[in-house]
């Protein structure tokens, strides 16, 4: 990801994030590793290689915590629309610097 601390495109700067996803698939239905690709692939695209400060629903914020709850929001939507619900977030920085939302499976 590339983004800067103040706003300031001169000041960007990237970081290697890493995003684990827990879910449950919520019909029997059987999917493959490359759909799931697909399905994911819808919620980040977009961001790849971008200056993620210059995108709305960041609003300049782009902690690893916001960036968290952005993330989160567009995987739990993309997975819904194929029948999984999402059980746990968890996007990361380094080892010692996680942020992540874990959601009651019932």
């Amino acid at each position: 990801m590339q983004h800067s601390f103040d706003g300031q495109i001169e000041n960007k700067h990237h970081h290697l994030i890493e995003i684990e996803i827990v879910a449950r698939q919520l019909s029997g239905d059987f999917l493959e590793f490359a759909s799931m690709d697909s399905i994911l692939e819808l919620a980040f695209g977009p961001y790849r290689y971008q200056y993620l400060n210059e995108f709305p629903e960041f609003g300049g914020d782009t902690s690893m915590e916001h960036l968290g709850e952005v993330f989160y929001l567009k995987v739990k939507k993309a997975l819904e629309g194929h029948h999984w619900k999402l059980a746990r977030f968890e996007i990361s920085e380094t080892p010692l610097r996680i942020y992540a939302i874990t959601e009651e499976i019932f």
